[in-house]
């Protein structure tokens, strides 16, 4: 391995895109969180119903200060305050760091529903200069 490839890569903007399923009772009401590493973001447009049937959102994420790629040991989303009967289809997650394609999931088909209100995305190589851990979902930031 050469110095330059396992260096990491300073992020200074990223974009994540969702998609809604089309099937009833697809959409949520519950605010959604994503975790990267020590961080995570509420994804939220002010005066918009996020995350509704059929519905591509897009949310361009504030950087903190000092992330690089090393942060991505894990990419998770959350389901927070889960509202009785409310699920979520999500059947497409695209991320872009520093303008380039990192990850799109294709057509998924992940159901926040009953228990299930997380999800990690799995096969994310994006990063790995720490390897990887799991997500503390029980801790506040």
């Amino acid at each position: 391995m050469t110095e330059n490839e396992d260096a990491c890569e300073i992020v200074s903007k990223m974009k994540l895109t969702l998609t809604t399923g089309k099937k009833w009772g697809s959409s949520t009401d519950d605010p959604v969180k994503v975790f990267i590493g020590e961080h995570s973001w509420e994804l939220t447009h002010p005066y918009c119903d996020d995350f509704e049937k059929g519905k591509t959102d897009v949310f361009n994420l504030d950087i903190p200060e000092g992330l690089t790629s090393d942060w991505f040991q894990y990419f998770c989303f959350k389901k927070e305050h889960p509202i009785m009967g409310d699920k979520w289809l999500l059947t497409g997650v695209k991320l872009e760091i520093n303008d380039r394609v990192i990850y799109d999931s294709g057509e998924i088909k992940i159901w926040f529903e009953g228990g299930k209100t997380q999800w990690c995305i799995p096969d994310l190589n994006y990063g790995k200069c720490r390897g990887n851990v799991s997500p503390d979902f029980n801790v506040s930031h």
